[in-house]
């Protein structure tokens, strides 16, 4: 161990093997007095730099998931599309709205559906907290949708992290994707589960919320026959 008297603090072998153990942000702060824009984010910065294929696009013949998810404030939205490729996972950032005082639902489902008759699409997913009303204008369109919240939705973010940890997932590396990716924080769910927290990130997550939705259904095993929403 050494001692700096000045600093008041002693490094040794056994503190920094502890260290190891901590989230990357808090080495990267408390270790290495490095800045850092998010303390205990829901996705390592380097994991998701190493997912990143800007050549990556969606097959227009494969089945597609997509999520639409909104700011709590209403200002801002964004549409994230995935695929199965054998055992990986594709995502791509379709889209996203801003409006400085309120979006219009009608024009968000509109940019929806130009999407969904572009891909083989089965579902749109949405939370009923923020979408609800998104979503109640697709359902009257033939266009299917499906609610993620509460349990589903912490099963939801266990799965996205899952797949980029292991490598499993591919996103297109856009510049407004990786902002509200790496801006998740991580909250707690009761007994052990987690969510990606919209109110306590340093900027809207939109993105992230809809990725994860997007996961839930891409991670899936692939069925033998597909039924495509016409």
């Amino acid at each position: 161990a050494q001692a700096n008297p000045s600093l008041g603090y002693t490094i040794s072998v056994e503190n920094l093997e502890t260290a190891m153990s901590d989230d990357e942000s808090i080495v990267r702060t408390e270790l290495l007095c490095q800045w850092v824009s998010v303390v205990n984010p829901a996705i390592k910065e380097s994991s998701w730099k190493s997912a990143a294929n800007p050549k990556l696009k969606l097959a227009v013949d494969k089945t597609t998931w997509m999520a639409i998810d909104l700011s709590p404030d209403r200002r801002q939205a964004a549409l994230i599309a995935g695929q199965q490729d054998g055992d990986e996972i594709n995502v791509v950032l379709l889209e996203t709205w801003d409006n400085p005082e309120n979006l219009d639902a009608k024009h968000i489902a509109n940019g929806i559906a130009t999407w969904f008759r572009k891909f083989p699409t089965q579902t749109v997913a949405y939370s009923r907290q923020t979408a609800g009303a998104v979503a109640a204008l697709l359902s009257p369109a033939g266009i299917p949708t499906t609610p993620i919240d509460g349990v589903v939705y912490g099963q939801a973010c266990d799965e996205m992290l899952s797949a980029i940890s292991s490598g499993r997932l591919h996103h297109a590396d856009q510049p407004e994707m990786n902002k509200q990716v790496l801006s998740a924080v991580k909250l707690p769910f009761k007994d052990g589960g987690w969510y990606l927290g919209r109110k306590v990130s340093n900027a809207t997550i939109c993105a992230a919320v809809g990725l994860a939705m997007v996961c839930h259904f891409a991670t899936r095993q692939e069925p033998d026959v597909d039924i495509y929403a016409g």
